[in-house]
């Protein structure tokens, strides 16, 4: 779990050969934590590439190795793995964090993204 100013992300400890299309955009979600919100207004707790850090200076958003800055309000793309709280230790693999409670309760969506571009609204 990273944390930033008012609000937290989680951030995977290793990559995986999820196969799953995630998007929709970024936003603050329960317990502050950072969701992608679809068209339908649907949010999933974004588990986001290991490396990911949060941003400096009070920005909301991330830094994705490779890809730069994401903020609340862009967009993205990706692939990666959809899964539901609470998250086993076999379903997905051991080495995703845990999901807070704060962030949703059981049964709450979580996209792990492998890979993300990022399509600002801005």
């Amino acid at each position: 779990m990273l944390t930033g100013d008012g609000y937290r992300t989680l951030v995977a400890g290793a990559t995986y050969a999820f196969l799953a299309m995630v998007h929709g955009q970024v936003a603050l979600g329960d317990g502050g934590c950072l969701v992608l919100r679809s068209d339908a207004g649907t949010a999933t707790v974004v588990v986001w590439p290991p490396g990911t850090t949060v941003l400096p200076s009070g920005r909301v958003g991330v830094r994705v190795p490779g890809v730069g800055e994401i903020v609340v309000g862009d967009r993205v793309n990706g692939g990666g793995g959809l899964f539901e709280t609470p998250l086993t230790e076999d379903d997905p693999p051991r080495h995703l964090p845990p999901i807070p409670a704060e962030c949703g309760p059981a049964g709450t969506s979580v996209s792990v993204i492998e890979s993300v571009t990022r399509h600002s609204d801005s």
